[in-house]
């Protein structure tokens, strides 16, 4: 019997916002984590023109908390402290948002970015120059990609946590076991039960053994082969067993066609409806 592991340790959450309803979404999943972790949440927003003075139109940290039964209605500052957290916001004057942030995580780097993703195809996804992604990948930060138009697993009126079912797609390159590692001690540090964990292999897989697997009494973990395009295996998985999370290690754009297509992990947040963590293989 293995214990679960604590590959996942959080003591800052960054979170970009562009103030959009999505981006609501993910700020609530970006809250939630800071709390459980008891972390400091940046938040950042870029203006490409005029930079307004105050940080009133950011999202509101102590109303949210009071909406979720965590401090009185008339709470201040200090109140937010002592529940953990500590809240800092970055308002940038940037044309190109992508590089405005790369600069922020160069002189203040993070341990898990929290950030809406919206979702393209085709030419769409090229004219829409997706941001998340690539600032994802040039960071090699670990990453919670929300998707837009999902609801993620933590509910934005109460703050309460559906993290039960996981899809953990295996692999042999980049290695699986961090990728293990960090949904196991999400699971264990947001205190979820029952919890039920699928392993979807597809190709060449390693030896299922050889995995690292913790067992409680409330996890259950099941496992999934088969053969062909591991993005179709996974979605379709995501699909059957309407999971909440999707957690996979990755480890960027390695070819032509990787350029052309996506990576694995940016083809299945195009089309996963749930949010993905991301987990960076480790640089050598």
């Amino acid at each position: 019997m293995h214990a679960p592991r604590t590959s996942l340790v959080i003591h800052r959450i960054f979170h970009p916002t562009d103030f959009s309803e999505d981006s609501q979404v993910a700020f609530a999943h970006a809250l939630k984590l800071a709390l459980a972790y008891r972390a400091e949440l940046t938040i950042m927003h870029v203006d490409p023109e005029v930079s307004p003075e105050g940080f009133e139109d950011f999202p509101r940290v102590r109303p949210t908390l009071a909406k979720w039964g965590l401090l009185p209605e008339s709470s201040a500052k200090g109140d937010v402290t002592r529940l953990g957290l500590h809240i800092r916001k970055v308002r940038a004057l940037a044309s190109d948002a992508k590089q405005a942030i790369i600069h922020h995580l160069t002189a203040a780097p993070t341990d898990l970015m929290v950030l809406a993703t919206h979702q393209h195809e085709g030419f769409a996804r090229w004219v829409h120059h997706s941001l998340a992604e690539p600032v994802s990948r040039h960071m090699h930060v670990k990453t919670l990609f929300v998707p837009s138009h999902v609801q993620g697993f933590v509910d934005r009126e109460t703050g309460n946590t559906s993290l039960n079912r996981l899809l953990l797609p295996i692999s042999l390159t980049p290695p699986s076991q961090p990728a293990i590692d960090a949904a196991t001690a999400l699971v264990s540090q947001l205190n979820v039960s029952p919890v039920t964990l699928t392993l979807v292999h597809a190709g060449q897989e390693p030896d299922p053994t050889a995995l690292v697997l913790p067992d409680k009494p409330d996890w259950s973990w099941n496992q999934l082969f088969g053969q062909g395009d591991p993005v179709e295996w996974v979605l379709a998985a995501g699909a059957e067993f309407d999971v909440d999370v999707i957690v996979m290690a990755t480890k960027g754009q390695d070819s032509v066609l990787d350029m052309l297509r996506g990576s694995t992990t940016e083809r299945v947040l195009r089309g996963a409806r749930c949010p993905v963590l991301a987990i960076p293989a480790p640089l050598v």
